[in-house]
């Protein structure tokens, strides 16, 4: 047995002894799939109301854990839940699309609501057409796929979804890499923050000080400041429920900007020209019985959802910019490429992809071996995090690096050279020093080694 940088890894050998228990249920990947279903609905004029009133966005993890627990109970089987500010999404494992929606009626007491069905390898590609952008307001858009891969990290530590099952997620992820990368969508980052930069700057033009006001310091909140500092403003207002720990969580730019909460700012006598909000509640903050408090024809740009700013909440004078609005606009952009070649060339990316993934679900021991990978390097980037030999800004990369990590070693054809293993790692394009790169790929020839479980290794 050779056991060194330049052995070969046979993954058939490995995935013997990570087989899940769970998998004696299941008599293939195939199989597997046969049980899964989705049924969806996307942000337009006709799902608003269905689709504010199943999100779960603005949701505690408490408030989420007993939805998904109460899905879970009444299907009988593991239920996957995704929100963003304009979808809904089920996942079903072992029920039918129909069982699902009976349900999310029961337990949430929404009825008729316009879903999309699918099962089977449909659910597959269309996570796969969601995560890589093509089904955005804003095609090739990055922010979605951090938001799903959050979502699987949360489902898998509060164990509402199998690693079996998750291994649906990981060959999605997985999946989005190749698509987005054959799209060219890996060079851009468009999302509704561009939209909202864009937006702001647009508002600001050029040197214009306005009374900036921020409602809720989260990650758009913290973009929306950093945005107007860019753009020289002076006077920049954060509303924060707690704004102790708001500021302890960007500290930099807490010096650039006052903290407080809405109470203090209207005891203040505060004004505004420029309001965004970035609230995450379940209803509007913000209603005609509890207006804005403003006395002036102020701007409000709402990148909540849902809304916090109901229509007739501000000023007679002022104006609200909701999602709709940005849903809209976003729609104008793009104009100098063709949105339908653009979808279709997406789609022969996404059936050439898929044929892996059926090659992949021929067996199922190989999808519980990407389960176990990717866990294993999850524990790897936490170490790594934790490390205090390691600067800040190479820990904020650690996470998504172990991913990519990952990636690489479940995406080989049954087996690969640790060689190849070690150039992949220390050759990355990633912002980390060439020491932190050669440790990183001692610790993953480390790993691979301990799972052999007696592996058969070849020249």
């Amino acid at each position: 047995m050779l056991k060194g940088p330049n052995g070969r890894v046979n993954i058939s050998d490995i995935t013997s002894f990570t087989t899940d228990k769970t998998a004696s249920s299941h008599a293939s990947g195939e199989s597997l799939m046969d049980g899964i279903c989705m049924v969806s609905m996307k942000l337009d004029s006709d799902t608003k109301e269905s689709v504010e009133a199943l999100t779960s966005e603005g949701m505690t993890d408490f408030e989420k854990n007993e939805l998904v627990s109460k899905l879970r109970d009444f299907t009988g089987g593991e239920v996957f839940e995704f929100s963003t500010c304009n979808r809904v999404l089920y996942v079903g494992f072992g029920v039918s699309a129909e069982e699902l929606i009976l349900a999310i009626e029961e337990v949430i007491g929404v009825f008729a609501a316009p879903f999309r069905k699918s099962d089977g390898m449909a659910v597959w590609r269309d996570l796969v057409r969601i995560c890589s952008g093509l089904d955005s307001f804003i095609v090739g858009e990055l922010q979605v796929m951090g938001q799903f891969r959050d979502a699987v990290s949360w489902h898998k530590q509060n164990n509402h979804v199998s690693s079996v099952n998750c291994a649906l997620f990981d060959h999605v992820i997985a999946a989005n890499r190749i698509v987005r990368k054959e799209m060219g969508f890996d060079k851009t980052a468009e999302s509704m923050l561009n939209l909202a930069t864009n937006a702001m700057a647009e508002m600001i033009d050029g040197n214009k000080q306005l009374n900036n006001l921020v409602l809720g310091f989260g990650e758009m909140g913290s973009k929306a400041v950093e945005s107007l500092i860019q753009q020289n403003q002076k006077s920049i207002t954060v509303i924060s429920r707690d704004p102790e720990i708001s500021s302890s969580r960007y500290p930099y730019l807490s010096e650039r900007c006052d903290i407080m909460t809405l109470k203090q700012w209207v005891e203040t006598g505060g004004e505004a020209d420029l309001v965004i909000s970035t609230l995450r509640n379940k209803k509007p903050t913000f209603t005609l019985n509890n207006p804005f408090p403003s006395n002036n024809g102020v701007t409000v740009m709402d990148f909540s959802w849902p809304s916090s700013f109901a229509p007739d909440s501000v000023h007679p004078e002022g104006t609200i910019y909701d999602m709709e609005h940005w849903i809209r606009r976003s729609r104008k952009l793009g104009v100098d490429w063709n949105y339908e070649e653009t979808l279709e060339k997406g789609e022969g990316v996404i059936a050439s992809v898929e044929d892996n993934f059926q090659m992949a679900l021929k067996n199922l021991s190989q999808a519980n071996f990407r389960s176990f990978v990717y866990a294993k390097m999850e524990e790897k980037s936490q170490i790594w995090e934790s490390s205090s030999s390691i600067l800040s800004s190479e820990r904020a990369q650690i996470k998504a690096f172990c991913r990519e990590i990952a990636g690489w070693i479940c995406q080989t054809n049954g087996e690969f050279n640790l060689s190849d293993l070690n150039d992949f790692v220390t050759g990355t394009t990633r912002n980390l020093s060439d020491d932190l790169l050669k440790k990183l790929a001692n610790d993953v020839n480390e790993t691979i080694l301990s799972m052999e479980g007696t592996p058969s290794w070849g020249a």
